[in-house]
């Protein structure tokens, strides 16, 4: 089963809210395409695994391990009483070669060796189950999901590390039939105390080139008008919340100034007086942790993002969005 959701990445979540704001560069582009593409692939292995089922393991996905004095980001790690398998996925389209070690896409080497990258994560693992003093197992793979990735290669050992989209389901069918009992317990408590938050992600966005204000939750226009308590999009004719706008407004915040303290004045501001002061002042009490030192106060976005938060206020929701299309 699976023990936690699987989210967007930070990168993604910040590259999602810049391009509503702002004209990506190129490089921008590029990596919101790499961000996507990453989300897409794993989103599929999901997918698969949800279709294959996955009741006789445990399934953590997208977790920061801090071991050591280092924090390793790992896909999925698959459990069971024997022990932990790594699965590192790689969402890779197209011809693909790799020679004397080294991978080429294209006739150019890629930056990455994600062999050497799977190696070092189970690495890592095999450490810390030392250090606990276990004897479980510790293995893993790379996973290929798309169907359109071609790998050659004069080293025949690497397929023992590679499973490619035709041979998934069958991957996955060898998890049947494990147990899950006091070992796998062990493993998972084991990796709960080790869990962290990303350490890696920076956002440091110029304000400046930033679109200030709310914009409509279906086409992403900025001409809205404003009713008392709603936004109708005159685009598409969207009819949304003050509440889900600023809640929008409140993750794209959090993203594009990472780690920075938030303002009445400096959201205010971001959102383009869009809304009252009093009204704004409502949502940051309600969606938001205060930290009141002195005469500043600042406020921190409770959820991880725009979808978590609509899942937890939505009962709360007096009204309703209505989005066309």
């Amino acid at each position: 089963m699976f023990l936690n959701p699987r989210l967007k990445s930070h990168d993604l979540l910040f590259y999602d809210a810049l391009e509503k704001r702002t004209e990506l560069t190129k490089h921008e582009n590029r990596r919101h395409a790499a961000a996507l593409k990453g989300f897409e692939g794993e989103c599929l292995y999901d997918e698969i695994f949800n279709d294959v089922g996955h009741d006789d393991v445990l399934v953590y996905r997208d977790l920061y391990l801090k071991i050591g004095e280092s924090v390793t980001q790992y896909d999925a790690l698959v459990i069971d009483d024997e022990g932990i398998v790594v699965n590192e996925i790689k969402n890779y389209t197209g011809d693909y070669k790799v020679e004397g070690g080294d991978w080429y896409r294209a006739g150019r080497r890629i930056t990455e060796d994600p062999v050497a990258q799977l190696n070092r994560a189970v690495g890592k693992l095999i450490g810390l189950r030392n250090t606990a003093n276990s004897s479980f197992r510790v293995s893993g793979k790379l996973i290929f999901p798309s169907d359109d990735f071609y790998l050659h290669t004069d080293d025949n050992s690497i397929w023992s590390k590679i499973v490619v989209r035709s041979d998934l389901r069958r991957y996955f069918r060898q998890f049947r039939g494990g147990k899950i009992g006091n070992k796998s317990q062990f493993i998972v408590r084991l990796l709960s105390e080790q869990i962290a938050e990303n350490p890696y992600f920076k956002s440091d966005v110029d304000e400046t080139r930033l679109r200030k204000g709310v914009y409509c939750e279906q086409c992403s226009s900025y001409i809205l008008l404003k009713t008392r308590f709603h936004f109708t999009c005159t685009e598409c004719q969207s009819k949304m919340t003050n509440e889900t706008l600023l809640l929008r407004a409140l993750s794209d915040y959090k993203y594009l100034f990472y780690g920075k303290p938030m303002t009445r004045v400096s959201f205010m501001n971001f959102i383009g007086h869009s809304l009252t002061f009093k009204v704004v002042y409502r949502i940051l009490l309600k969606h938001c942790y205060v930290d009141r030192k002195g005469k500043k106060t600042t406020y921190t976005f409770k959820y991880r993002n725009f979808e978590e938060a609509m899942s937890k206020a939505e009962l709360y929701f007096k009204y309703k969005d209505h989005l066309k299309g």
